[in-house]
Protein backbone atom coordinates (compact mmCIF):
# COMPACT_ATOMS: atom_id res chain seq x y z
CA UNK A 1 0.00 0.00 0.00
CA UNK A 2 1.14 3.60 -0.65
CA UNK A 3 -0.03 6.98 0.56
CA UNK A 4 0.66 10.15 -1.41
CA UNK A 5 -0.56 13.59 -0.45
CA UNK A 6 -0.76 16.76 -2.50
CA UNK A 7 0.99 15.62 -5.66
CA UNK A 8 0.70 17.70 -8.79
CA UNK A 9 -0.38 15.87 -11.90
CA UNK A 10 1.39 16.50 -15.16
CA UNK A 11 -1.93 17.13 -16.86
CA UNK A 12 -1.40 20.85 -17.30
CA UNK A 13 -2.10 23.29 -20.06
CA UNK A 14 -1.57 27.01 -20.24
CA UNK A 15 -3.84 29.73 -21.48
CA UNK A 16 -1.78 31.94 -23.80
CA UNK A 17 -2.37 35.65 -23.27
CA UNK A 18 -2.28 36.36 -26.99
CA UNK A 19 -5.32 34.13 -27.52
CA UNK A 20 -8.76 34.28 -25.99
CA UNK A 21 -8.15 37.62 -24.27
CA UNK A 22 -11.11 39.22 -22.52
CA UNK A 23 -10.81 43.01 -22.75
CA UNK A 24 -13.82 44.25 -20.77
CA UNK A 25 -12.77 45.27 -17.23
CA UNK A 26 -9.48 43.46 -17.61
CA UNK A 27 -6.14 45.05 -16.75
CA UNK A 28 -3.06 45.20 -18.95
CA UNK A 29 0.55 46.23 -19.17
CA UNK A 30 0.80 47.93 -22.56
CA UNK A 31 4.13 47.40 -24.37
CA UNK A 32 5.35 49.21 -27.47
CA UNK A 33 6.41 47.08 -30.44
CA UNK A 34 9.53 49.01 -31.47
CA UNK A 35 10.69 49.95 -27.96
CA UNK A 36 9.72 46.53 -26.69
CA UNK A 37 10.45 47.08 -22.99
CA UNK A 38 8.61 50.41 -22.86
CA UNK A 39 5.21 50.32 -21.13
CA UNK A 40 2.57 53.06 -21.02
CA UNK A 41 2.93 54.79 -17.66
CA UNK A 42 1.23 57.49 -15.61
CA UNK A 43 3.97 59.23 -13.66
CA UNK A 44 3.64 60.87 -10.24
CA UNK A 45 3.28 64.33 -11.83
CA UNK A 46 0.34 62.84 -13.81
CA UNK A 47 2.15 63.11 -17.13
CA UNK A 48 1.73 60.19 -19.53
CA UNK A 49 4.77 58.50 -21.00
CA UNK A 50 6.50 55.14 -21.02
CA UNK A 51 8.94 53.34 -18.75
CA UNK A 52 11.39 50.54 -19.53
CA UNK A 53 12.66 49.46 -16.11
CA UNK A 54 10.88 48.05 -13.03
CA UNK A 55 7.22 47.05 -12.98
CA UNK A 56 4.92 49.33 -11.00
CA UNK A 57 1.17 49.57 -10.69
CA UNK A 58 1.15 52.97 -12.44
CA UNK A 59 1.84 50.97 -15.64
CA UNK A 60 -1.32 48.90 -15.21
CA UNK A 61 -4.43 49.98 -17.12
CA UNK A 62 -8.05 48.86 -16.78
CA UNK A 63 -10.14 48.74 -19.96
CA UNK A 64 -13.57 49.95 -18.87
CA UNK A 65 -16.11 49.56 -21.68
CA UNK A 66 -18.42 52.41 -22.56
CA UNK A 67 -22.04 51.34 -21.99
CA UNK A 68 -23.21 52.49 -25.43
CA UNK A 69 -20.19 52.93 -27.73
CA UNK A 70 -19.33 49.31 -28.47
CA UNK A 71 -15.61 48.65 -28.69
CA UNK A 72 -14.64 51.93 -27.02
CA UNK A 73 -12.89 51.90 -23.62
CA UNK A 74 -11.76 54.24 -20.90
CA UNK A 75 -8.15 53.41 -20.01
CA UNK A 76 -8.02 53.84 -16.24
CA UNK A 77 -4.77 53.78 -14.28
CA UNK A 78 -4.49 51.30 -11.38
CA UNK A 79 -2.23 53.41 -9.15
CA UNK A 80 -4.21 56.59 -9.80
CA UNK A 81 -7.73 55.28 -10.51
CA UNK A 82 -9.31 58.72 -10.80
CA UNK A 83 -7.20 59.33 -13.93
CA UNK A 84 -8.08 58.21 -17.45
CA UNK A 85 -6.17 58.61 -20.69
CA UNK A 86 -7.46 61.33 -22.99
CA UNK A 87 -6.66 62.70 -26.44
CA UNK A 88 -6.96 66.39 -25.55
CA UNK A 89 -6.56 68.46 -28.70
CA UNK A 90 -4.38 65.69 -30.21
CA UNK A 91 -2.19 65.48 -27.11
CA UNK A 92 -2.08 62.39 -24.87
CA UNK A 93 -2.86 63.34 -21.28
CA UNK A 94 -4.37 61.87 -18.13
CA UNK A 95 -7.57 63.51 -16.92
CA UNK A 96 -9.50 63.17 -13.68
CA UNK A 97 -12.47 65.45 -14.33
CA UNK A 98 -15.75 64.84 -16.16
CA UNK A 99 -15.93 62.19 -18.83
CA UNK A 100 -15.71 63.36 -22.45
CA UNK A 101 -15.66 61.55 -25.76
CA UNK A 102 -11.93 62.16 -26.25
CA UNK A 103 -11.22 59.83 -23.31
CA UNK A 104 -12.45 56.79 -25.21
CA UNK A 105 -10.12 54.49 -27.12
CA UNK A 106 -10.54 51.42 -29.30
CA UNK A 107 -8.18 48.57 -30.10
CA UNK A 108 -7.57 47.64 -33.73
CA UNK A 109 -5.91 44.25 -34.13
CA UNK A 110 -2.84 44.17 -36.41
CA UNK A 111 -3.07 40.35 -36.50
CA UNK A 112 0.46 39.92 -35.17
CA UNK A 113 -0.20 40.12 -31.43
CA UNK A 114 -0.13 43.93 -31.47
CA UNK A 115 -2.83 46.60 -31.62
CA UNK A 116 -3.25 50.16 -32.76
CA UNK A 117 -4.89 52.17 -29.97
CA UNK A 118 -7.16 54.68 -31.70
CA UNK A 119 -9.06 57.51 -30.09
CA UNK A 120 -12.81 57.16 -30.56
CA UNK A 121 -13.33 60.94 -30.94
CA UNK A 122 -10.28 62.01 -32.94
CA UNK A 123 -10.66 58.95 -35.13
CA UNK A 124 -7.32 59.24 -36.97
CA UNK A 125 -5.27 59.61 -33.79
CA UNK A 126 -3.30 56.66 -32.48
CA UNK A 127 -1.06 56.32 -29.43
CA UNK A 128 2.56 56.27 -30.57
CA UNK A 129 6.12 56.26 -29.21
CA UNK A 130 8.77 57.93 -31.37
CA UNK A 131 11.92 57.66 -29.27
CA UNK A 132 13.63 55.95 -26.33
CA UNK A 133 12.97 58.78 -23.88
CA UNK A 134 10.00 58.35 -21.55
CA UNK A 135 8.25 61.51 -22.68
CA UNK A 136 8.36 60.64 -26.38
CA UNK A 137 4.90 59.08 -26.21
CA UNK A 138 1.72 60.69 -27.48
CA UNK A 139 -0.93 60.89 -30.19
CA UNK A 140 -0.22 60.70 -33.92
CA UNK A 141 -2.75 60.97 -36.74
CA UNK A 142 -0.82 60.68 -39.99
CA UNK A 143 0.93 57.69 -41.59
CA UNK A 144 1.13 54.38 -39.78
CA UNK A 145 4.45 53.18 -38.33
CA UNK A 146 5.41 50.17 -36.18
CA UNK A 147 6.01 52.41 -33.15
CA UNK A 148 2.23 52.95 -33.02
CA UNK A 149 1.66 49.26 -32.29
CA UNK A 150 1.18 47.99 -28.74
CA UNK A 151 1.08 44.57 -27.08
CA UNK A 152 -1.43 44.12 -24.26
CA UNK A 153 -0.22 41.74 -21.55
CA UNK A 154 -2.98 40.76 -19.09
CA UNK A 155 -2.38 41.15 -15.38
CA UNK A 156 -3.07 37.40 -15.02
CA UNK A 157 -2.65 34.24 -17.07
CA UNK A 158 -4.86 31.29 -16.16
CA UNK A 159 -3.49 27.74 -15.95
CA UNK A 160 -5.91 24.83 -15.47
CA UNK A 161 -4.91 21.46 -14.07
CA UNK A 162 -6.19 18.54 -12.03
CA UNK A 163 -4.44 18.05 -8.70
CA UNK A 164 -4.00 14.71 -6.96
CA UNK A 165 -5.13 15.42 -3.40
CA UNK A 166 -4.97 11.90 -1.97
CA UNK A 167 -4.09 8.38 -3.13
CA UNK A 168 -4.26 5.06 -1.31
CA UNK A 169 -3.86 1.65 -2.92
CA UNK A 170 -5.84 -0.85 -0.83
CA UNK A 171 -6.01 -3.62 -3.46
CA UNK A 172 -4.06 -5.99 -1.23
CA UNK A 173 -6.09 -5.09 1.85
CA UNK A 174 -8.90 -7.22 3.33
CA UNK A 175 -10.55 -4.43 5.36
CA UNK A 176 -11.80 -0.91 4.66
CA UNK A 177 -9.51 1.90 5.76
CA UNK A 178 -10.51 5.41 6.82
CA UNK A 179 -8.35 8.49 6.31
CA UNK A 180 -9.02 12.09 7.31
CA UNK A 181 -7.71 14.54 4.72
CA UNK A 182 -7.76 18.36 4.63
CA UNK A 183 -9.34 19.76 1.47
CA UNK A 184 -9.23 23.46 0.58
CA UNK A 185 -11.64 25.24 -1.76
CA UNK A 186 -11.78 28.87 -2.85
CA UNK A 187 -9.06 31.40 -3.67
CA UNK A 188 -5.63 31.21 -2.03
CA UNK A 189 -3.01 33.90 -2.57
CA UNK A 190 0.72 33.20 -2.68
CA UNK A 191 1.60 36.48 -0.92
CA UNK A 192 0.48 38.38 2.15
CA UNK A 193 1.12 41.72 0.47
CA UNK A 194 -1.90 44.01 0.67
CA UNK A 195 -4.03 44.24 -2.46
CA UNK A 196 -4.47 47.87 -3.41
CA UNK A 197 -7.89 47.42 -5.00
CA UNK A 198 -9.82 44.21 -4.48
CA UNK A 199 -12.30 45.35 -7.12
CA UNK A 200 -9.79 45.57 -9.97
CA UNK A 201 -7.94 42.50 -8.67
CA UNK A 202 -11.06 40.33 -8.75
CA UNK A 203 -12.27 41.78 -12.06
CA UNK A 204 -8.93 40.99 -13.71
CA UNK A 205 -9.00 37.42 -12.45
CA UNK A 206 -12.61 36.97 -13.59
CA UNK A 207 -11.75 38.36 -17.02
CA UNK A 208 -8.71 36.08 -17.35
CA UNK A 209 -10.82 33.08 -16.35
CA UNK A 210 -13.55 34.01 -18.82
CA UNK A 211 -11.07 34.45 -21.66
CA UNK A 212 -9.32 31.16 -20.90
CA UNK A 213 -12.58 29.19 -20.67
CA UNK A 214 -13.56 30.39 -24.14
CA UNK A 215 -10.39 28.76 -25.48
CA UNK A 216 -11.33 25.23 -24.46
CA UNK A 217 -14.23 22.82 -24.55
CA UNK A 218 -14.78 22.40 -20.81
CA UNK A 219 -18.51 21.83 -20.95
CA UNK A 220 -21.22 23.69 -19.06
CA UNK A 221 -20.64 21.90 -15.72
CA UNK A 222 -16.96 22.80 -15.45
CA UNK A 223 -17.53 26.38 -16.63
CA UNK A 224 -20.18 26.85 -13.97
CA UNK A 225 -18.03 25.19 -11.33
CA UNK A 226 -15.10 27.57 -11.90
CA UNK A 227 -17.25 30.70 -12.18
CA UNK A 228 -19.44 29.97 -9.16
CA UNK A 229 -16.51 29.14 -6.87
CA UNK A 230 -14.67 32.30 -7.93
CA UNK A 231 -17.75 34.47 -7.46
CA UNK A 232 -18.44 32.91 -4.08
CA UNK A 233 -14.87 33.51 -2.89
CA UNK A 234 -14.78 37.15 -3.92
CA UNK A 235 -18.18 37.81 -2.36
CA UNK A 236 -16.54 37.46 1.05
CA UNK A 237 -15.69 40.79 2.69
CA UNK A 238 -12.31 39.71 4.06
CA UNK A 239 -9.47 38.13 2.11
CA UNK A 240 -8.96 35.48 4.80
CA UNK A 241 -12.44 34.18 3.98
CA UNK A 242 -11.73 33.73 0.27
CA UNK A 243 -10.84 30.09 0.95
CA UNK A 244 -11.83 27.47 3.48
CA UNK A 245 -10.24 24.20 4.57
CA UNK A 246 -12.31 21.25 5.73
CA UNK A 247 -11.29 17.87 7.10
CA UNK A 248 -13.03 15.10 5.19
CA UNK A 249 -12.99 11.43 6.16
CA UNK A 250 -12.62 9.10 3.20
CA UNK A 251 -13.27 5.35 3.32
CA UNK A 252 -10.99 3.27 1.11
CA UNK A 253 -12.75 -0.03 0.36
CA UNK A 254 -10.86 -3.29 0.66
CA UNK A 255 -9.50 -4.45 -2.67
CA UNK A 256 -9.69 -0.99 -4.26
CA UNK A 257 -7.22 1.51 -5.63
CA UNK A 258 -8.51 4.88 -4.44
CA UNK A 259 -7.71 8.50 -5.22
CA UNK A 260 -9.23 11.96 -4.82
CA UNK A 261 -8.61 14.65 -7.43
CA UNK A 262 -9.44 18.35 -7.54
CA UNK A 263 -9.85 20.98 -10.23
CA UNK A 264 -7.42 23.88 -9.84
CA UNK A 265 -6.88 27.15 -11.70
CA UNK A 266 -3.60 28.91 -11.07
CA UNK A 267 -3.53 32.62 -11.89
CA UNK A 268 0.04 33.70 -12.58
CA UNK A 269 0.35 37.44 -12.09
CA UNK A 270 2.70 39.77 -13.96
CA UNK A 271 3.29 41.17 -10.47
CA UNK A 272 4.42 38.12 -8.48
CA UNK A 273 2.60 39.18 -5.31
CA UNK A 274 -0.70 39.07 -7.25
CA UNK A 275 -0.57 35.35 -8.03
CA UNK A 276 -3.28 33.13 -6.57
CA UNK A 277 -4.92 29.73 -6.96
CA UNK A 278 -8.59 28.78 -7.32
CA UNK A 279 -9.42 25.35 -5.89
CA UNK A 280 -12.81 23.92 -6.82
CA UNK A 281 -14.55 20.55 -7.01
CA UNK A 282 -13.12 17.21 -5.90
CA UNK A 283 -13.93 13.76 -7.25
CA UNK A 284 -13.31 10.24 -5.91
CA UNK A 285 -11.91 7.58 -8.24
CA UNK A 286 -11.91 3.85 -7.47
CA UNK A 287 -10.36 1.03 -9.47
CA UNK A 288 -9.51 -2.67 -9.30
CA UNK A 289 -6.31 -2.01 -11.25
CA UNK A 290 -3.49 0.52 -11.40
CA UNK A 291 -5.49 2.54 -13.94
CA UNK A 292 -8.54 4.73 -13.28
CA UNK A 293 -11.45 5.31 -15.64
CA UNK A 294 -12.67 8.88 -16.15
CA UNK A 295 -16.03 8.62 -17.96
CA UNK A 296 -17.07 12.15 -16.93
CA UNK A 297 -13.76 13.58 -18.20
CA UNK A 298 -13.12 15.21 -14.85
CA UNK A 299 -9.37 15.15 -15.41
CA UNK A 300 -8.47 18.13 -17.55
CA UNK A 301 -6.41 17.07 -20.55
CA UNK A 302 -4.12 19.10 -22.79
CA UNK A 303 -7.00 19.36 -25.26
CA UNK A 304 -9.09 21.19 -22.69
CA UNK A 305 -11.64 18.43 -22.36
Amino acid sequence: MSLTLLLLTTLLFQFKAAEGVEFDNNQFLIYNKVYHEARLTLFQDKSVGSYEHGLYKDQLWTLKPHPRQKGCYYLVNEEHPQYRLADHKHTLIAYSGHRYADQLFKLVDNNDGYYYIYNCYHTNDRIAKWGHENHKTGMYGKDKYPDQLWRLVPRFKANFFTDLVFHFDNRQGSTDIKREISVTTGVKRSSTETIRSKTTYSQSIEASLSGAIKMFNFGVTSKTEFSVELENSFSKTTESAWSKTEKITFTIPAGKNFKVMQHVVKFDGEFSADSCTLLTAIKIFESDTAEFDDPDKFIISSAGQ
